[in-house]
């Protein structure tokens, strides 16, 4: 049995001077509505109203399901502020009664918060009756001189809040208790999994095949593929959404992503979701749950997601969003979130004038195009700046930088110490901000809060040592991997075709996106790609620097050959001595702003 409120709007008192009963029933839970209580309640309440004479209103019934009384949400978004709304617009006559079962029905909320509330009906003019007594409380009783009507409802209405604050506490002390066994490794707290888990026999076990597309999810990600991409492939290829029958979205693709289940780690929380009070610790049981991932691949992923948010300037100041969004299809080209215009600092947007050879796709100024105060208005063919990039990538002294084995095990020790550390930053300022809106400071909360603080000192000492490792490495083996990677796959980007070719080029926006910074365009000077420099990798591996910050660049002006990692040593390969004197003042003036800024 399903009940919906009808519209009072919908409906208009009749003009009988004859009052008229209007019933009220509150329902805990579904199963409530479905048995005996609809049933006690409606019949208390017609019974009442055939005793007294009085018309019971088919019309406009008031059901409230779920709704809770201790909180008060069963005034300020159920049936029963509904009818508080009818009686203030009228629409409800003085006169009439609200029936309810007891006053349990109507507020747990403290005495004072629901009387105020029963005052505001009765001057209104409504009689509320209580029917498992037949009490009846208007405004005439309530301010006469017999003071026993008034005593009864404090009782009442204080033993109903009490009631549920008992509840309330006793049910809070056992999920305390089960929170303490868990974090002991001694109990599961519910039934409850995640989706490519289940609980048999009191311990969670894999479902091979929902592991097999999390772990799925997690390596795409890394690889360069969007939100959207991973759901519309998963989709294509007929994989079953764990919900629904709609397939996937890239919802669901984010929940996996910033799920750390998948670690093992489980976060037990206080309140209600049905109350919209639930809070997570701030803090994971670990181990609660089989780790299905190796913690180094969910790092990795979540410094990807945070790369593609955020780009930054030369001090390392964000100034624009990144390139999260939709990833993959034909991708329309490999430096999306990378552009940006010299002048304003704008993002760089791209414009289609046609398929080649006559048309092809630019780079613009969006600031400039919309004539909002840039006069940065040239246009750039981004597949002219895209094969320079890339020549220029395969030109930074591969004997030197690309020699020996491929590994990018430092660089990732310190990106995941990155995120490791912000996480426990974010955990601990958690923690601070419940201690302080909390009424008193139990033992387990300083004790969880002393933890962390230990966690994060834990963390940056980890953070120093990956630096540190980092920077021993003389050719840092993390930029080795990714211009190795990128070459590799420029060249095979060449020979591939359809979903092939599509798969490299997300990959390799990726390996470009962990390899340039940004890159710059103005219309006056040259076109200039800052690569993210590396700590301690020698000055003759280094493409071209300048300024106090050591910033690594490229030039993207022209199809120049440069034969040496120091580009400002082959300047005069450039076409003419003008283009020379070009990126000298170019220089000259990014110099100039950095000792101003400096000032």
């Amino acid at each position: 049995m399903s009940w919906q409120i009808p519209d009072v709007n919908a409906h208009r008192i009749s003009d009988s001077i004859m009052p008229k009963a209007y019933s009220y029933l509150r329902f805990s839970t579904p199963e409530q509505a479905e048995g005996d209580s609809y049933r006690r309640q409606m019949a208390a309440a017609v019974e009442w109203c055939r005793r007294k004479g009085v018309e019971l209103d088919d019309n406009l019934r008031f059901h409230d399901l779920g709704k809770s009384g201790y909180t008060g949400a069963n005034f300020t978004e159920g049936a029963l502020g509904r009818f508080v709304d009818a009686v203030q617009a009228g629409k409800i006559e003085r006169g009439s009664y609200l029936l309810i079962e007891s006053w349990d029905r109507f507020s747990r909320q403290n005495a004072m918060t629901a009387t105020a509330r029963l005052f505001d009906l009765a001057t209104a003019g409504i009689t509320v009756v209580t029917v498992d007594d037949g009490q009846e409380y208007s405004k005439e009783r309530l301010t006469g001189p017999d003071v026993s009507p008034m005593l009864l409802l404090v009782v009442k209405l204080s033993q109903a809040h009490l009631e549920s604050a008992r509840k309330s506490s006793n049910v809070g002390k056992a999920w305390a208790e089960k929170r303490q066994r868990a974090r002991a490794g001694e109990h599961k707290m519910t039934k409850r999994a995640p989706e490519w888990l289940s609980l048999q026999d009191g311990r969670f076990v894999e479902r091979d095949e929902r592991v097999r597309i999390v772990c799925r999810v997690f390596h795409e990600t890394i690889e360069g593929y969007g939100r959207r991409t991973i759901a519309r492939r998963l989709n294509e290829e007929g994989e079953p959404a764990f919900k629904g029958a709609n397939g996937w979205h890239s919802s669901a693709i984010a929940k996996i992503l910033s799920n750390r289940a998948v670690l093992g780690d489980f976060f037990p929380g206080t309140g209600s979701a049905r109350f919209r009070t639930y809070k997570k610790e701030a803090e994971p049981i670990k181990n609660y749950y089989p780790a299905i991932l190796e913690e180094a691949t969910f790092w990795r992923a979540q410094a990807v997601i945070a790369s593609r948010r955020r780009v930054t300037n030369d001090e390392g100041e964000v100034v624009q969003r990144g390139t999260a969004g939709r990833r993959g299809g034909g991708i329309a080209h490999l430096l999306i979130g990378l552009c940006r215009c010299a002048r304003c600092h704008g993002a760089m947007h791209t414009i289609n004038k046609g398929k080649p050879p006559k048309g092809a796709l630019y780079f613009e100024c969006d600031t400039a195009r919309r004539k909002a105060g840039c006069d940065n208005a040239m246009r750039w063919r981004v597949d002219d700046i895209e094969r320079r990039l890339l020549r220029h990538l395969s030109y930074i002294d591969a004997d030197a930088v690309l020699r020996g084995e491929a590994s990018h095990g430092e660089l990732e020790a310190v990106e995941g110490a990155k995120a490791r550390l912000a996480d426990a930053q974010k955990r601990k300022a958690n923690r601070a901000a419940m201690m302080e809106v909390a009424e008193g400071l139990d033992t387990d909360s300083l004790a969880r809060y002393r933890e962390l603080v230990d966690e994060v000192a834990a963390r940056q000492a980890e953070l120093a040592e990956a630096e540190k490792a980092l920077a021993q490495t003389a050719a840092d083996p993390g930029l080795k991997a990714r211009l190795a990677e990128a070459v590799d796959l420029n060249r095979a980007m060449s020979e591939a075709e359809g979903e092939q070719r599509t798969a490299i080029r997300v990959r390799l926006a990726e390996q470009l996106r962990q390899l340039v910074d940004h890159i710059r365009f103005d219309h006056e000077l040259s076109v200039v790609a800052v690569l993210k420099p590396r700590p301690d990798v020698p000055t003759n591996q280094i493409p071209f620097t300048w300024g106090d910050g050591g910033l690594w660049t490229l030039s993207l002006d022209y199809d120049s050959q440069p034969h040496g990692p120091d580009f400002s040593e082959d300047m005069g390969d450039y076409d003419d001595d003008q283009t020379r004197a070009r990126t000298l003042a170019f220089l000259n003036r990014r110099l100039a702003e950095k000792a101003r800024g400096a000032s």
